[in-house]
């Protein structure tokens, strides 16, 4: 399975309603930034999410990994 060679060193914890989320991966973060994200569409939630896409066909996932934390703090999800 790919997500066992993409996954992030350092996991991303968020809070999405009322639980916390590990993110692991950048297929995980993709989904979230797609299907479950709570806070507003912006040009980093947008950077992300094709940076994670493109993590997942091969490309750094640290560059997806920062890019998701980006869109994370922004949007005031990021836990630890």
């Amino acid at each position: 399975m790919l997500d066992a060679i993409h996954t992030w060193e350092r996991p991303i914890t968020v809070r999405s309603a009322d639980e916390l989320l590990v993110i692991r991966t950048p297929t995980q973060a993709r989904n979230f930034l797609l299907m479950d994200w709570p806070g507003d569409r912006t040009d980093k939630h947008k950077i992300a999410s094709e940076l994670c896409l493109a993590a997942m066909e091969g490309a750094s996932v640290e560059t997806a990994w920062v890019a998701f934390m980006d869109a994370a703090l922004e949007a005031g999800l990021f836990v630890e």
